[in-house]
């Protein structure tokens, strides 16, 4: 049992953590079909890095090209790196002051519902915005910035960081692709800060961690899956849209709704 609920955890995480249909939201549901005890704090770790490394694996042409840039000490040349600081910098902030609240009050199955019924509806509307030939390492400081107070929204269930994201980078004019590859490079910034809060409840807990083996295999299994699922999804957008996910977080939300709610 305890094999299948990390394999079906690690599956669930690299899934949805990069795809605009909501990681956490899939998760509570996961918890609540299941009626699993809670995989534990050290796994949400575990996980969470297992679609660090997927990210960076995908981006490795973007990521050495700031790298390059980076190893300049220009300036000028470095600006898109404080343009991510810009749009990360909100979530970390409010993260830092509302994360026990959100672990604790704000997973509840209705809340999933219709947050993924309302922004599904709003990623719909920016989808169809003109959009125009800036590229993701060209993005304005005020677009950063105003990507990143869309960020925020993520902290509630069901909504999908990628999801906003994506939605405030469409509705700014960038191209699906620029707007998918901005939203992962922020990603990294904000799974970091992530990892980074889980580990302190971690060693501030009693709690202690004897079976590494289990959490190891669901970061193992996220990682895999979550490369999959970004290739899967950026050959889609390139020759579509976001209809797919669209119509599939509408549906979810209803049926949350019928079953649940």
């Amino acid at each position: 049992m305890f094999e299948i609920q990390y394999f079906i955890i690690g599956i669930v995480q690299g899934l949805t953590e990069f795809l605009p249909i909501s990681s956490s939201g899939h998760l509570v549901l996961i918890s609540k079909i299941t009626n699993w005890e809670d995989q534990g704090l050290f796994t949400d770790v575990a996980v969470h890095c297992g679609t660090l490394i997927a990210v960076i694996l995908y981006l490795k042409k973007e990521l050495l090209l700031l790298l390059r840039k980076l190893m300049t000490l220009n300036l000028k040349e470095n600006m898109f790196i404080v343009k991510v600081v810009i749009a990360t910098l909100p979530s970390v902030f409010l993260g830092y002051f509302i994360y026990d609240i959100v672990s604790e009050y704000f997973r509840n199955l209705k809340l999933v519902a219709i947050s993924s019924i309302i922004f599904a509806i709003l990623l719909f509307v920016a989808d169809r915005m003109k959009y125009n030939e800036q590229k993701w390492i060209s993005i304005s400081y005020k677009n950063a910035f105003i990507v990143g107070m869309f960020q925020i929204l993520a902290f509630i269930p069901g909504a999908s960081r990628a999801g906003v994201t994506i939605t405030g980078a469409r509705f700014l004019g960038l191209n699906r692709s620029n707007a998918a590859i901005f939203s992962m490079l922020l990603s990294i910034p904000i799974i970091l800060a992530s990892v980074f809060l889980s580990s302190i409840h971690l060693l501030n807990s009693e709690i202690s961690q004897t079976n590494l083996v289990q959490p190891l295999f669901s970061a193992f299994v996220a990682c895999i899956t979550a490369l999959l699922s970004i290739n899967i999804m950026m050959k889609l957008i390139k020759k579509g849209n976001f209809n797919l996910f669209i119509i599939y977080r509408i549906l979810l939300g209803f049926l949350l709704l019928y079953f649940y709610a």
